[in-house]
């Protein structure tokens, strides 16, 4: 179910049916190196979570397309709002959710910037004291080397369309060690299947995903920096691989992640202690 299709005289069934669950698809407006779109977050936590409503049903919002970027402004495109305003829109959307009679809002994450940005926001609802509950989650990567094991766990079954040659493309990029990450193999198959007239498969370079490790040291020693991700891929590309996309290949990568989002819907929908859980800690906390 998508709230702006739903007439306002059906919104008590579709939370009925949703189980009072909805799901807020959340991404950013930046440069996903030269062969993806830069609403790449936006465009696959909004369609991924669309499809998993339709596997397990749920009420999924309006696409959020902004997001914490704090740098990469250089790349055109980007778009950088303050932390402040993205915390009040986060806010303020949950409330009129909640209004409007949903227990359970998830906030479906595209974007890996975003992730501490949520726990943080999750976490600052409880001292508001609300009477609805928010929890967040990111989409499950495909990674080659995970969506070949589960492959493996699956079989041919559960992937029917899926060819030797996509098992090979698979293996070599494994085989090899590639480093899969932002605007890499997984990413290029969410939105190659979902829009694929906006993937320039031809400009993919390997070489451009490459770390420059300026931040090693810092990383190694358990140092955060804000500057690492950036200093170290600065051409907003992380994958250090050439590789081949297929039609078939990208609809089993990105079946995989629909499907996982899938279960976490049906877990939010069933399981009863977080509301018991809230319920106690409100009382407590009087």
């Amino acid at each position: 179910m998508l709230w702006e299709e739903i007439r306002s005289g059906e919104f008590r069934k579709a939370i009925e049916n949703a189980a009072g669950v909805c799901a807020v698809p959340i991404g950013c407006m930046e440069a996903h190196g030269n062969h993806l779109p830069v609403g790449t977050d936006a465009i696959e936590a909004a369609a991924i979570a669309k499809r998993a409503a339709e596997k397990e049903s749920v009420c999924v919002f309006p696409t959020i397309y902004f997001g914490e970027k704090s740098g990469a402004g250089e790349f055109p495109g980007t778009i950088i709002l303050s932390h402040a305003l993205l915390f009040q829109l986060l806010g303020e959307i949950c409330d009129e959710i909640g209004r409007n009679g949903f227990k359970k809002i998830i906030i479906v994450n595209g974007h890996g910037g975003n992730m501490y940005m949520l726990k943080n926001f999750v976490r600052g609802v409880l001292q508001k004291r609300k009477p609805y509950l928010v929890f967040s989650c990111d989409l499950s990567i495909p990674f080659p080397k995970t969506f070949l094991k589960y492959y493996a766990r699956k079989g041919k079954k559960e992937f029917p369309n899926l060819t030797d040659a996509d098992l090979e493309i698979l293996q070599n990029f494994v085989e090899n060690k590639y480093e899969d990450g932002h605007a890499g193999m997984a990413e290029t198959a969410w939105i190659y299947d979902i829009c694929p007239q906006w993937v320039e498969l031809s400009e993919i370079d390997g070489e451009k995903g490459r770390s420059m490790h300026q931040f090693d040291a810092l990383s190694a020693a358990g140092i955060y920096s804000p500057f690492a991700w950036m200093a170290d891929y600065p051409n907003s590309y992380a994958c250090n691989a050439d590789f081949t996309m297929t039609p078939t290949l990208a609809a089993a990568m990105t079946k995989y992640s629909v499907d996982a989002l899938a279960e976490k819907f049906r877990l939010l929908k069933t399981e009863k202690i977080s509301e018991e859980y809230h319920a106690q800690w409100i009382e407590k906390n009087q």
